[in-house]
């Protein structure tokens, strides 16, 4: 399996941004040949064989920030996975090799400036210890026989208390599950949260409120809670990881028994690990080495990793995350740990 931004179609789900420090050098330009610096800033003559995502990381040190390229030279390029020789292309980022970090940035420090943008942050779904406790219940639609709502529908709220709902506040429409153990079943780890759109409250009647399905993420149905919505930022600073890091994967946010690239998942470590939003960390398997005279005798060798996860929102004893690479599907129990660059230090 290719890495998400090589595929290129996917990555337009999430789409990254990045905002990297620094300016290259003049001698940068005459080493790189087709790379020009004018009074405007940079501009680089496409090669054949180039793409998008190696530009990225050849003058930006980061591949993962190729959109941002794309954006800057929207009316030249017309489909992102589609260059052609010849073309000037205006740089948006040239990181300088002179402003490069001296030594990996410690557990929880932005890495050089470089951001993620996640269009989706606000639709995240997390697993919490103790289930939220919802500010109102959606009774039914305008129209009591249909079971799915849409976007723009009436809704009918039953709301938890006298105080729970306002006119004109906004609410996160959202779902439970069943609590969630770890495999052995010796320990909870919480109740997923899935969230499903956002409501505004319209009006508080005697029995119910009215509200409007202003989005939704998936299909809103009765039964459906609601919660204090909160806007997430868009663009995530990458940090350090944390050092240490040796946890599991939970599950799929959605019903995959099978996952990769651009799913949301769950970890088993969040808060208390010294997990934070923007960490990067790696899925990883121990490689089994047979010794003596049966494959039966086995020992565990060097661990390999075969994906990676970005933690987009983190609670007490879990996070989600995002799959940025994978090179073969994940299941639930595959094990995360700090990458090894990181672990170095």
């Amino acid at each position: 399996m290719k890495s998400w931004a090589k595929r290129g179609g996917k990555a337009l789900v999430a789409g990254f941004l990045a905002i990297l420090t620094g300016i290259g050098l003049a001698a940068t330009a005459a080493a790189e040949g087709p790379l020009q610096e004018t009074e405007n800033g940079w501009y680089y003559t496409v090669q054949p064989g180039d793409t998008l995502w190696g530009l990225s990381q050849r003058f930006a040190r980061a591949p993962w920030v190729w959109p941002e390229l794309w954006q800057e030279n929207s009316r030249i390029i017309a489909n992102p996975h589609l260059i052609y020789p010849g073309q000037k292309l205006k740089l948006a980022r040239v990181t300088s090799p002179a402003r490069q970090p001296s030594s990996p940035a410690a557990a929880g420090e932005e890495s050089a400036g470089i951001h993620y943008y996640l269009a989706t942050a606000d639709q995240v779904g997390f697993i919490r210890k103790e289930p939220v406790a919802p500010r109102g219940v959606i009774l039914r639609g305008r129209d009591e026989a249909r079971r799915l709502l849409s976007e723009g529908e009436l809704l009918f709220v039953k709301p938890a208390g006298s105080s729970a709902l306002a006119p004109g506040s906004r609410m996160t429409v959202y779902r439970t599950f069943e609590p969630v153990y770890t495999p052995d079943k010796s320990r909870l780890l919480g109740t997923q949260h899935l969230l499903c759109g956002v409501a505004e409250i319209l009006e508080l009647g005697p029995e119910h409120a009215t509200a409007r399905l202003l989005k939704s993420y998936r299909p809103v149905r009765a039964g459906d809670k609601l919660m204090p919505y909160e806007k997430r930022p868009h663009r995530i600073p990458i940090l350090a990881a944390a050092p240490g890091i040796d946890g599991t994967l939970i599950r799929a946010e959605e019903e995959h028994g099978m996952f990769a690239e651009t799913n949301f998942a769950f970890i088993d470590r969040g808060r208390r690990h010294g997990l934070q939003a923007g960490q990067i960390y790696a899925v990883y398997e121990p490689i089994e080495i047979a010794q003596g005279s049966t494959a039966a005798r086995k020992t565990a060798g060097p661990a390999q990793d075969y994906g990676e996860l970005l933690v987009l929102h983190v609670e007490e004893e879990t996070a989600t995350v995002l799959v940025t690479d994978s090179t073969k599907e994940f299941h639930a129990g595959g094990r995360v740990r700090t990458p090894m660059a990181a672990a170095a230090r």
